[in-house]
């Protein structure tokens, strides 16, 4: 009998960008989309096709798209993104019922230990904050909001997450990215960040100490699905001068890992 014939492996991009299974147009969209962030609130058609390495007239027909369809505004030549993006965002939450699942533990957390409560997911070598909550007159040095975009790899909620991924991956992303001293503690040695998130992967949390903003301070968790899954994390902010180990280690880190343990019921 013969042998059968061996059947030629697609490799993963050739069917990404199959003609029949792949939209181009619709994945620059999402490249304009993602080119907005702190640093570039507002940009024209040029420096768009510059951060997105787009073609300015291709650049130019998705912005103006972006405008029809009200995510985006246009004045004196120069785009910005509406709230309308959130749309986008609170779309997810509620397919996965994380809007109504997350907010009362939060809202709890916050309460119980007077600071500030958020979750928040890794994208690329970012987080985003996709859910928070506050006490009444809590004052902390950095606004963390819903849809606020922070470096992972500078982030104690950035740090849980990357432990979550293998050692090798983790590498990957932190050779690709840009590590930017935001404040004279951030650290930005990329063999030091590394044993950080190791580091992390074997305590089971991470805390930052004023590496984003001065006298900011953030501990985090990771939040796992009910099949012990990390796909988020969950994050104290506070001001620095309120915080000691003491603190750390008998109030904050056993609220936020009661939370989480909550949390890990009712996440999909």
């Amino acid at each position: 009998m013969s042998p059968e014939p061996v059947m030629a492996k697609k490799t993963r991009t050739s069917l990404d960008r199959d003609g029949q299974k792949f939209v181009s147009g619709f994945a620059r969209g999402l490249k304009v989309l993602e080119a907005f962030g702190p640093g570039r609130r507002s940009m024209n058609v040029a420096e768009v096709a510059a951060a997105t390495e787009l073609d300015r007239a291709v650049a130019r027909r998705l912005l103006y798209t972006l405008v029809e369809l009200g995510f985006a505004v246009v004045d004196k030549k120069r785009f910005e993104l509406t709230g309308n993006v959130l749309r986008l965002g609170y779309t997810y939450l509620a397919a996965l019922g994380l809007d109504s699942a997350l907010q009362p533990h939060l809202d709890s957390l916050s309460r119980s230990v007077g600071e500030a409560a958020s979750v928040s997911v890794l994208s690329g070598a970012e987080v985003i904050f996709i859910a928070r909550a506050e006490p009444p007159g809590a004052s902390i040095a950095y606004v963390i909001k819903t849809g606020l975009r922070l470096p992972a790899f500078s982030s104690s909620s950035g740090r849980v997450l990357l432990a979550a991924m293998p050692d090798e991956e983790v590498a990957r992303l932190l050779q690709e990215a840009q590590i930017d001293a935001r404040t004279p503690k951030t650290i930005t040695d990329r063999k030091q960040i590394l044993k950080i998130i190791r580091e992390t992967r074997q305590s089971g949390y991470a805390a930052n100490n004023e590496e984003l903003e001065l006298n900011l301070f953030g501990l985090s968790v990771p939040l796992r699905n009910q099949s012990g899954r990390v796909v988020a994390a969950l994050n104290l902010n506070s001001q620095a001068g309120r915080v000691t180990a003491r603190r750390i280690n008998q109030e904050l880190l056993p609220a936020l890992r009661s939370t989480a343990q909550s949390l890990s019921g009712v996440l999909p």
